[in-house]
């Protein structure tokens, strides 16, 4: 479409009886800018054309009619207009650009922060869904705004929530200044790959995720247990979940109870295990529990942990069943020991 309508702004300039001796005009709009450049290239004489010198060849001839000329012209104005489109918070301007025959003029007017609402409405209903795109995740509720701004928003986003487009719905779902309702309408969407990505957004409400983590694709599920919105009592109640994957979701949420963590530890899935030994909040008696799992991948968290102390990486520090355990165990106990002979020798210092 948008290679049509720069024909038909060409075919405006140059008129229609012309059009006989322009039919490479055709491939040529579509050419990047390096192509055109290349008209100025020198042509090797006596050997068989390539592709690319007989393009050069016609690309001169073109030259000739100043048709090179005008696209790039062309080429000019479009990338001034998309600027312009991003950039504006003029409502007239804004409203001419919304109606350019380029759709990614429109996608920029439709992304752009400053279009009004009423500019949002008509392109909300454009035909081409990137430009459908560019309303979904510009969309801005303001809950301080007026009824009727706030009504008209509701309206195109649950508009958007039922779009056919996927595109059009993935990037509403990513959109954090949503109405409630229609975060609550996504989550009823068919499409798992809208869900779970309305479960990594980070202003989904609380009831919302509730819907989410009862999912029945556990991809929806796992990353909504990752959400910072989850509360502890939920986490609490799914560590008992069957899926060893539901299990390790739970771990590393930011709002897990250390009573959870410490069932955690002792589950039969070592992934499990391992998460628990990487979560930030492990306690350093936990950590102890855990450096002896017979698992390698636990105690390779473990001796990673910025609660592993000097006592735990002495243990580590002569474990010889892994040598990169061990490797990390010494590295890290350097500048621990480093620091007590500096403070040994300047206390001794002092006291003399």
């Amino acid at each position: 479409m948008k290679e049509f309508g720069r024909y038909k702004r060409f075919q405006s300039k140059i008129g229609t009886g012309k059009l006989h001796k322009y039919n490479l005009l055709y491939v040529l709009l579509t050419l990047p800018s390096t192509y055109l450049l290349a008209a100025d290239e020198p042509i090797r004489r006596g050997a068989e054309p390539s592709i690319e010198e007989d393009l050069r060849r016609h690309l001169r001839k073109l030259d000739r009619w100043d048709v090179m000329q005008l696209l790039r012209a062309e080429r000019d104005v479009d990338a001034k207009q998309k600027k312009q489109a991003q950039v504006s918070s003029n409502p007239e301007e804004l409203a001419i650009l919304a109606e350019d025959e380029d759709n990614g003029v429109r996608f920029y007017v439709a992304a752009n922060r400053h279009t009004p609402i009423d500019i949002q409405l008509l392109l909300a209903q454009d035909t081409e869904p990137i430009v459908r795109s560019g309303i979904a995740i510009a969309l801005n509720f303001d809950p301080m705004g007026s009824t009727y701004q706030k009504k008209l928003i509701e309206r195109i986003g649950h508009r958007l929530a039922i779009d056919k487009r996927p595109l059009v719905r993935l990037g509403l779902s990513s959109n954090q200044n949503l109405p409630e309702s229609v975060f609550d309408a996504l989550a009823m969407d068919t499409d798992p790959l809208i869900r779970r990505q309305l479960a990594e957004n980070l202003k989904t409400p609380q009831w919302v995720l509730e819907k989410l983590v009862q999912d029945s694709v556990q991809a929806v599920v796992v990353t909504a247990l990752q959400h910072r919105n989850i509360p502890g009592a939920w986490l609490q109640q799914l560590s008992d979940d069957r899926s060893p994957i539901v299990r390790k979701a739970v771990c590393q949420n930011v709002n897990i109870s250390l009573i959870t963590l410490e069932k955690l530890s002792t589950d039969q899935d070592p992934a499990v295990r391992n998460a628990v030994a990487m979560h930030p909040t492990t306690s350093h008696d936990l950590l102890v529990n855990l450096a002896t799992d017979i698992d390698p991948t636990v105690l390779l968290a473990v001796v990673q942990h910025p609660r592993a102390d000097r006592s735990l990486l002495l243990e580590f520090s002569k474990y010889d069943q892994d040598l990169q355990i061990r490797k990390i165990a010494r590295d890290r106990l350097i500048p621990l020991l480093q620091g007590e002979i500096r403070e040994d020798i300047l206390e001794r210092w002092e006291n003399q």
